[in-house]
């Protein structure tokens, strides 16, 4: 089982670096993103494995989406890593981003990193 956790891990890992890498792509050449592509390929992985998962699993693999994805996308769009949007229209970003400035970027998706792991290795 430990097996197939960290190839769901390395796999989750990479798409979401690959995601973020077309995203930036995206906003630098003013084309709108359609987040339901991303949402689509997330769940095309979790029915993949769905029968190795458990709901702990996929809350896990969720969670890293968070660092992962975030941290890439600044990282591809020349922005520093830490880069918080300001003018995000996502009521969802809002509320992170003013979470994440209260507890600090780092410490925010190492925590998030610790506990994603944790579900994914229970």
């Amino acid at each position: 089982m430990v097996l197939i956790n960290t190839l769901l891990l390395i796999l989750f890992i990479g798409i979401n670096i690959g995601l973020a890498r077309y995203d930036a792509y995206r906003i630098k050449n003013n084309i709108r993103i359609k987040h339901a592509i991303n949402s689509i390929i997330y769940v095309g992985i979790i029915l993949l494995f769905w029968k190795w998962l458990t709901i702990t699993k996929v809350l896990g693999i969720l969670l890293l989406r968070i660092p992962i994805f975030n941290t890439a996308l600044n990282i591809f769009r020349d922005k520093p890593a830490t880069y918080l949007s300001k003018t995000t229209t996502s009521i969802i970003d809002q509320f992170m981003n003013k979470h994440i400035e209260r507890v600090g970027y780092w410490n925010y998706s190492v925590g998030l990193l610790v506990l994603a792991g944790f579900l994914i290795y229970i």
